[in-house]
């Protein structure tokens, strides 16, 4: 059973994790966010921002069973009710944990994200490393 505050802590020594709310907005509005996840007792007014900074884009929104104590813990940075993952495997990874750790409120989030990666690996399956025809 994979553990999601690990996820989060590969995701960080990695670079592939933005905390704060300000960093977390840029990376959405950028378009490199690939799940935005909010603290469990962050306030109203910034579950609110989180939900308008995915408003009309693609990025899934998670609010996940841990408190900013324990997010800020995992990511190293004091203080962090929201964070963003920039890698889609990892996001993947943490969504999948948080399925087997946490139960069937993720579901819909994990397969999201299952069946952007299958929709992915799908496009590349026809194409090999050989373009030439025979002459």
């Amino acid at each position: 059973m994979a553990d999601p505050m690990g996820v989060l802590g590969i995701a960080r020594k990695g670079g592939n994790l933005e905390t704060g709310e300000e960093n977390s907005k840029a990376m959405v509005k950028s378009g490199r966010a690939r799940l935005l996840i909010v603290a469990s007792d962050a306030s109203p007014g910034a579950q609110k921002r989180a939900e308008g900074y995915v408003f009309g884009c693609s990025t899934p929104l998670l609010h996940v069973p841990y408190t900013k104590e324990e997010l800020s813990a995992a990511s190293g940075r004091p203080g962090c009710s929201m964070a963003v993952f920039l890698d889609r495997g990892l996001a993947r990874a943490f969504a999948g944990a948080l399925l087997e750790t946490h139960g069937e409120a993720y579901r819909e989030t994990a397969e999201a994200l299952e069946k952007h990666r299958q929709r992915r690996t799908g496009k590349r399956a026809g194409k090999t490393g050989d373009r030439r025809k025979d002459v």
